[in-house]
């Protein structure tokens, strides 16, 4: 598979997620939007920052343009990718639980498909570059971009569902434990392996020397 079959999924999800910002903020907060299945390809292709953390905090609100946000901070145990910091902070949209306004209507919590937040849970987060005008930070994919980790293992929401299918990966870079997470259909995967995969594919910049990519369709 060529650059230009990556740079198009990542087009699409780009502008899924951008599009899900714009939507949600101007209409209903209970609007979901129609996610592409995001690959590790795609995980990697997209994402500013990967952290791997214990969530320390998680709080909601409106910022001043009114705009409903969950924000959450990390303790950060492992910096994949972006700038190394012993926590990481960030303003999803939407609230974490409905509220019940002033006017007696009830707002909406977090739109169906984005990620949830509890404190103390570890994670691997793959996250988008903040929103230019509102500063707004999700996961790659959304639910897809968040990976919980308990008992050794790394599951996002859908299942991991699609996370390896399709992904070409060139010969001799994988080694046995890579391999046969690799060929994991769905469900969890070991996130010592996980780990050491996305650690490798970043500083080798992978996605963008074409060492891993997803297949033509």
């Amino acid at each position: 598979m060529g650059p230009t079959n990556t740079k198009g999924r990542m087009r699409i999800l780009a502008r899924t997620f951008l599009t899900a910002l714009g939507l949600m903020a101007a209409s209903a907060p209970s609007y979901a939007p129609s996610l592409p299945q995001a690959t590790a390809v795609d995980l990697l292709a997209h994402s500013q920052v990967i952290v791997v953390g214990q969530v320390q905090t998680v709080t909601d609100g409106f910022d001043a343009r009114g705009l409903p946000y969950t924000e959450v901070t990390m303790k950060v145990a492992d910096t994949i990718r972006g700038q190394k910091a012993e926590t990481f902070t960030f303003r999803q949209f939407g609230l974490d639980k409905p509220r019940k306004m002033a006017n007696g209507r009830t707002y909406l919590g977090r739109p169906t498909g984005f990620p949830s937040w509890r404190k103390d849970e570890a994670a691997i987060v793959f996250m988008y570059s903040k929103a230019k005008t509102s500063g707004m930070q999700t996961t790659v994919g959304l639910g897809q971009g968040k990976l919980s980790l308990a008992n050794g293992v790394a599951m996002n929401s859908f299942d991991n569902a699609g996370l390896f299918s399709g992904v070409k990966v060139k010969g001799g870079l994988l080694d046995s434990s890579e391999q046969a997470m690799f060929g994991t259909k769905k469900g969890p995967v070991k996130a010592d392996t996980l780990r050491k995969f996305l650690h490798r594919a970043v500083d080798g910049n992978w996605v963008k020397n074409g060492s891993i990519a997803n297949a033509k369709h």
